[in-house]
């Protein structure tokens, strides 16, 4: 199968260094187009430049559409003659499948996957949750599954559950992010060198995700197992309660869910 992708920002080139991983694509099946960092990505990746978006659609069998997703309006519309035949693939929050058949591009037939990645795909360790439109056949369904699954944790979902996803994985490694700083902080504080105190933090995070999902364990009991009587996580762990860590975080993830939602009327 030949790729497309129009654009190349974050999340683009994550998808496109994974579609080339996958050894299920070669880089001479790729065919690109962005104004900012065309050259560049052609050169570092091998893959074919292209001059404008409607002439990757041309040249490829599934497209990426991987720009804004106010910018997905006029991107379809100068390529939606060649777009007519091709199966597309989206990665913009708030543009459902329906917005796409009825709306957008409603010559394709419904030949759209829908797909929310998170920006760990930029390292091979982030999520790609995917919802099939009506008109994607068997064939290309197959092919994709084993695309996702080589590029990242990817989950087949009913397309009603992507606000929730958002939540769970489209905008929390931001606050992922705050939370190492914030940690980061306080130790740098108690005397530790920033970059050390980056290190051994990230490095937590990290390998207590992985503990969890190695173990499978609910996460309150490896908390618990941490807890020492009388220690000095329970004392972090009861000014966390304190200081309303856990509704924070609730509500966080909350507002993003309800952004989303707006984004799709």
């Amino acid at each position: 199968m030949k790729i497309g992708f129009i654009g190349c920002g974050n999340m683009g080139t994550a998808f496109l260094r994974g579609v080339i991983g996958s050894g299920l694509v070669s880089a001479g099946d790729v065919y690109v187009y962005d104004k900012l960092q065309l050259e560049k990505t052609a050169k570092e990746y091998g893959v074919h430049a292209c001059g404008s978006g409607p002439e990757v659609a041309k040249s490829a069998d599934a497209v990426f559409l991987a720009v804004k997703p106010n910018i997905y309006p006029a991107v379809i519309e100068e390529a939606k003659d060649a777009l007519k035949d091709k199966l597309i693939v989206t990665m913009a929050p708030g543009i459902t499948l329906a917005a796409m058949a009825e709306k957008m591009l409603p010559h394709a037939g419904g030949r759209v996957i829908r797909t929310m990645p998170n920006l760990p795909l930029m390292i091979g360790e982030g999520c790609i949750a995917y919802t099939f439109g009506a008109a994607v056949t068997n064939e290309e369904k197959t092919f994709f599954t084993e695309l996702f699954g080589k590029i990242g944790v990817s989950l087949e979902i009913k397309e009603e559950l992507y606000d929730a996803v958002t939540g769970a994985s489209g905008s929390s490694p931001a606050f992922v992010f705050v939370f190492i700083e914030a940690l980061a902080d306080a130790v740098v504080a108690a005397g530790l060198a920033r970059a050390d105190a980056y290190r051994l933090v990230s490095q937590t995070v990290a390998g207590s995700a992985k503990m969890l999902l190695a173990t499978g364990k609910h996460p309150g009991e490896w908390k618990d197992a941490v807890c020492s009587p009388g220690g000095t996580t329970i004392e972090g762990i009861m000014k966390l309660e304190e200081n309303g860590f856990r509704g924070a975080i609730t509500k966080a993830a909350t507002a993003t869910i309800e952004k989303t939602k707006k984004m799709g009327k």
